[in-house]
């Protein structure tokens, strides 16, 4: 399978090196223009002279840069001794993709091991030859954005090879994880590649890693000297200020020393500053950075720079700084899933704002943070169910974000309240907020490119409810122009884990209407591409709790195709797979009221399976999990009437089973 997540962005013609014998150059001649008719880019080599080393090293070079290697099977080609086999021989090292064509006859065991597996195409009646090339086009046509990688990746490892691994060599990043994504990505039917190929991608991503654990040694190493410098700083303009009281009469010496002090505290802040936003901006949608190894780097930047902070309570600019690195910190929170602590990290963030504007309510541009505060606090309440109180931090926001007539924001509050009208079940008051949001923003986007970002969200908030109302094909339209622009941003940056995520959401929302339409091999289809990418991304960091749910997401959806396709087999597999993630997360998060909602969830449908398959006793001990698990969701929010659904839902499956197997153990007995 070709993942769609990865545009193929290159234009130039396919190249298909063609071996023969020249006893059949005349055929030969006929099929290279016939494939450059048809959009290939031929690779022959006419050449008769054999002895010349230069040669076989053209050849060589020929094959390298070949997709594809095209054999015309002959008796002369066959031979032992022929040339066509050296070539077969060398482009099978590479791992190349063969297309084997009969041109004249030859016998099974005459062919060469590389091809006698595949399927041949036959050019041995001429007067159909026009159409055995459209046939052989049609195949080498086939998962040829894969290939034409192959192609690539390979001859960059033989030149990193042949020049004894030099590290100059190897890939970096945005292309790196394009390897990654290409290996992942291979269709059963394409060739493996090759042991070369694979190391050269591995070695690069062992020194993509050691160049990013330096470079998070360096920022960490940097903000501590520049804290240090600060407190120093800080220090020398405090001895500056007793002098002047023990010293009044040089008050032109004073101040001259105060005013140097402050100069340089204020230096050694702002490098302090910046490094501290530049640990928290880089860290954050890194693909194969550990979220353990994030929190400590950020654990110990926060509490470096809150001994600075608490050396001057007063100062506003520290408590400015503070609200800044607050609210990085809050947001690489979020992309790692620790809701909790970028919950705290906000609300914090909040506190210092109010205290600044108390001092200064006519400065808009704090009033202005504050009700970043309020927002970020409200998207970490919805996402943990907790509706009534996000309502109310958006709320505060819109109504700062109003008298402050910021139209940029006000598409962000549009967007969070659409979110809580939704969950609430008023569709078409949510629509419209999610339809003035995207206008918002689409205006801003015409202006400020970076304002596209946040369109793949609205376009699947729109399709969110637009398929609530049971409007399937405009909820198709809305995900698949948010997956078009979700592909343009991957495009761009390929890095950024964030495009990712979009695309692999989208794939697998599109999947879920395509199900709801009853097409379910096109369904199984997108949400594998979903899948995919979910699984690259949940590879890289086991820790990372939001990659790791998207996965069991991805699973469960996969298992839905599959149970509806009566694979009961593959769907328990699939459920089960997902609840083993889903149980690591839970436990990680036990405060996360999600998280255990959808531990539940996979049990159910675990249980479904299990009883389908006449295994009563393990679907019985499945529905119990899901019971003992909603029992503790509703003790702890008794209002809500979703939790009090599913419980009812998860004892009548109890009762249902406990039913049959009740009678069965009557019957037994009336037996004996």
């Amino acid at each position: 399978m070709v993942d769609e997540a990865a545009p193929e962005t290159n234009q130039s013609r396919a190249k298909v090196f063609i071996s023969y014998s020249r006893k059949d150059l005349a055929f030969s001649d006929r099929l290279d223009a016939a494939l450059k008719a048809r959009g290939f880019e031929p690779l022959i080599d006419r050449t008769d002279i054999l002895a010349f080393e230069e040669w076989w090293k053209r050849v060589e070079a020929l094959i390298g840069r070949a997709d594809t290697v095209v054999f015309v099977l002959s008796p002369d080609a066959v031979r032992a001794e022929s040339i066509a086999r050296k070539e077969v021989a060398f482009a099978a090292s590479l791992n190349k993709r063969f297309a084997p064509i009969v041109f004249r006859p030859v016998q099974d065991k005459d062919v060469p091991e590389a091809l006698a597996k595949l399927n041949f195409i036959f050019f041995d009646d001429l007067a159909q030859f026009e159409q055995s090339a459209d046939k052989l086009a049609e195949a080498l046509n086939t998962d040829i954005g894969w290939v034409r990688q192959h192609t690539d990746f390979g001859e960059q490892a033989r030149r990193w090879a042949q020049a004894k691994g030099t590290s100059g060599l190897l890939l970096r990043s945005p292309v790196l994880e394009q390897a990654e994504r290409w290996i992942a990505s291979r269709s059963p039917g394409a060739p493996a590649p090759t042991d070369e190929t694979q190391a050269f991608i591995r070695q690069s991503r062992q020194g993509a890693t050691k160049r990013r654990n330096v470079l998070t040694g360096s920022l960490a190493a940097g903000l501590v000297l520049a804290l240090a410098l600060a407190g120093l700083a800080y220090w020398q303009r405090g001895v500056a200020v007793e002098q002047r009281s023990i010293a009044q009469q040089n008050e032109a010496q004073a101040k001259e020393e105060r005013d140097r002090a402050t100069r340089n505290f204020r230096l050694a802040q702002k490098t302090a500053e910046d490094l501290v936003f530049n640990i928290a901006l880089g860290l954050r949608n890194v693909q194969g950075m550990s979220a353990v190894t994030v929190r400590k780097i950020l654990e110990t930047a926060r509490e470096t720079f809150e001994q600075l902070v608490q050396s001057s309570p007063d100062d506003l600019g520290l408590q400015r700084s503070r609200a800044a690195m607050l609210n990085q910190f809050g947001n690489t929170y979020v992309s790692l899933g620790d809701l909790e602590d970028a919950l705290t990290a906000f609300r914090d963030l909040l506190a210092i704002m109010k205290r600044l504007v108390a001092a200064d309510p006519s400065n808009k541009g704090w009033q202005d943070d504050m009700a970043v505060a309020y927002k970020k606090i409200g998207d970490v309440l919805f996402v943990q169910g907790n509706l009534d109180e996000a309502l109310h931090a958006f709320q505060e926001a819109l109504a700062l974000r109003e008298r402050l007539a910021d139209q940029g924001d006000l598409s962000d509050a549009y967007d969070s309240f659409g979110k809580v009208l939704a969950a609430q079940g008023k569709l078409d008051e949510a629509l419209k907020a999610f339809q003035d949001a995207l206008a918002i923003r689409q205006k801003l986007t015409a202006s400020d490119s970076t304002a596209s970002t946040n369109l793949p969200v609205l376009y699947i908030d729109i399709g969110d409810t637009l398929r609530a109302q049971g409007r399937l094909d405009e909820t198709l339209e809305a995900y698949r122009e948010g997956l078009a622009i979700s592909n343009r941003l991957y495009a761009a940056d390929q890095a950024d884990t964030r495009w990712q995520r979009y695309l692999s959401a989208l794939y697998a929302r599109i999947g879920d209407v395509l199900m709801e339409q009853g097409k379910l091999g096109e369904a199984l289809d997108a949400y594998r591409d979903g899948f995919g990418i979910a699984k690259r991304l949940a590879d890289t960091d086991p820790s990372n709790s939001i990659w790791q749910s998207d996965l069991s997401i991805r699973y469960e959806r996969i298992g839905n195709v599959l149970f509806a396709q009566h694979d009961l087999d593959g769907a328990l597999k699939a459920y089960r797979d997902a609840l083993s993630i889903v149980e690591r997360i839970a436990s990680a998060n036990p405060s996360s009221v999600l998280f255990q909602s959808n531990l539940s969830l996979e049990y159910v449908k675990i249980g479904d399976v299990l009883v389908m398959q006449g295994n009563l006793g393990d679907a019985l001990k499945a529905y119990r999990e899901c019971v003992g698990i909603t029992e503790r969701l509703v003790a702890t929010r008794p209002d809500n009437t979703e939790w009090q659904e599913d419980l009812s839902v998860s004892y009548d499956k109890v009762g249902e089973v406990l039913g049959p197997k009740l009678n069965k153990c009557a019957a037994v007995q009336g037996q004996s």
